[in-house]
């Protein structure tokens, strides 16, 4: 099964899982929000010597276990236990520090052979990248930077523009076109530095060339079509062996 965990507002989750089920309607694949993780009838998880185990009771009797999981898409900055917000404020962050603990070291049983993004202390979804640390792992890359980046932080600084062009790393390939100016290895030894697996570099265009202005561990994945279909199928084709280096096609895109 192929597991997409998400927050409500997030449309490009609900895309994926969409076309997943599009492309192969014979393949599991099962979408969960905060609310269901939050709201779910029973949580077991197992730390041992023989191993890591988990298991998720949700509320309409469905039954998730470790081993029927092949790949999780993680897209959880957190998980907050909204109903406990009307309780003393000690006792809702204390609730809100060990679910989130809970399912910190739940998500890293399965490996980072299966997980997309493994979670951070910081956050569910994995090593969120500050300017700061964007700019010197794209210096170390080689990726040109625009002079006056990262801008300083006020109280009056916008959201981040909407990037001309990005391109995602998964696993190391690269997914879309690399822009004017940008190298491939140079997006993928950024990738590596950062440590994720599932990271999406954006570009603004300077001249005729582009500039590298950040990355993000929450992709925009409508933006890759079919090629990010293609190869998350491909990733579960031959069964638990995620680690193989020579997959077949998947029948869908043969």
């Amino acid at each position: 099964m192929l597991l997409i965990l998400c927050h409500l507002q997030d449309v490009d989750a609900v895309w994926l899982c969409q076309r997943l089920r599009q492309t192969d309607p014979d393949r599991p694949v099962l979408i969960l929000s905060m609310d269901e993780l939050l709201f779910a009838r029973e949580v077991r998880h197992t730390l041992g010597r023989e191993g890591n185990d988990f298991s998720i009771t949700l509320q309409n009797g469905r039954r998730i276990e470790k081993d029927d999981v092949s790949i999780v898409i993680n897209r959880l900055y957190h998980l907050d236990p909204v109903v406990w917000k009307q309780t003393d404020p000690r006792q809702y962050q204390y609730v809100s520090q060990e679910i989130n603990a809970l399912y910190l070291s739940l998500l890293h049983t399965l490996g980072a052979d299966r997980l997309y993004n493994p979670p951070t202390p910081v956050s569910l979804g994995g090593r969120h990248l500050a300017p700061a640390e964007c700019q010197l792992l794209a210096a170390r890359a080689g990726l040109p930077i625009p002079p006056e980046w990262p801008p300083p932080e006020s109280p009056q600084s916008v959201g981040p523009a909407i990037p001309d062009a990005r391109v995602l790393v998964l696993d190391g390939q690269l997914l879309g076109s690399v822009p004017p100016g940008i190298t491939a290895e140079a997006c993928l030894t950024l990738a590596q530095q950062s440590g994720a697996n599932l990271l999406e570099l954006h570009f603004m265009r300077q001249d005729a060339t582009c500039v590298f202005v950040g990355a993000t561990v929450f992709p925009t994945f409508h933006h890759y079509g079919d090629e990010l279909i293609h190869l998350l199928l491909n990733r579960t084709t031959n069964g638990s062996d995620l680690g193989h280096t020579e997959r077949i096609a998947h029948p869908a895109f043969a």
